[in-house]
């Protein structure tokens, strides 16, 4: 095995580590925005603090290993520098919805805030946004195209991101908060 392999080993394992951590963010998330109180929100807050703990671990074994294997082997070709800004484009948005979200749970569950903040389409549309711009960056690493088409990939994977997450909470209805107009009497 050479370190190649290894950083290639190591790199697919980072893969592996934001998939779990995009898993629990968007399990999370979903859930948080039907709780209706604080003993409904903490369980599910549990579940998406998960993508604060991989989400980071990801991003240094993906970005580690994938900086040793561009000085390595690759060198600075289009593709890999456009999958590096759109990776670190995904951990950027990632931490300021990771703050935003653990934030907004906090005054949830301390009373300052209500549960329907937690449902703010901004949530959903960074998921899906990231999510989509890093299967952008598969496909970037899987076929090797040249600037433009790399550049097209990524901003085409963003926008469907966007699309996706505002279609999903146009048409989701979230259960009625307890106490709020039309929510469920006790």
């Amino acid at each position: 095995m050479t370190l190649y392999d290894f950083a290639l080993f190591v790199h697919i394992v980072g893969s592996l580590l934001l998939t779990a951590a995009f898993t629990a963010e968007g399990v999370g998330l979903f859930h948080l925005r039907r709780a209706t109180t604080g003993d409904s929100v903490r369980p599910w807050e549990g579940v998406a603090s998960l993508a604060r703990v991989l989400g980071p671990a990801s991003v240094v074994t993906i970005l580690a290993s994938g900086l040793y294997m561009l000085v390595t082997s690759w060198g600075w070709v289009p593709w890999l520098a456009v999958g590096i800004f759109a990776w670190v484009a995904i951990a950027v948005l990632g931490a300021v919805n990771g703050i935003r979200m653990s934030v907004t749970v906090r005054q949830v569950l301390a009373g300052t805030s209500q549960s329907t903040s937690l449902r703010s389409r901004s949530f959903v549309v960074s998921w899906l946004t990231r999510l989509s711009i890093a299967v952008g960056i598969v496909f970037l690493m899987t076929n090797k195209p040249d600037l433009a088409p790399a550049l097209l990939a990524i901003l085409a994977a963003a926008a469907i991101g966007v699309a996706a997450g505002v279609a999903v909470t146009r048409t989701e209805n979230p259960a009625p908060v307890v106490g709020q107009p039309g929510g469920a009497a006790r």
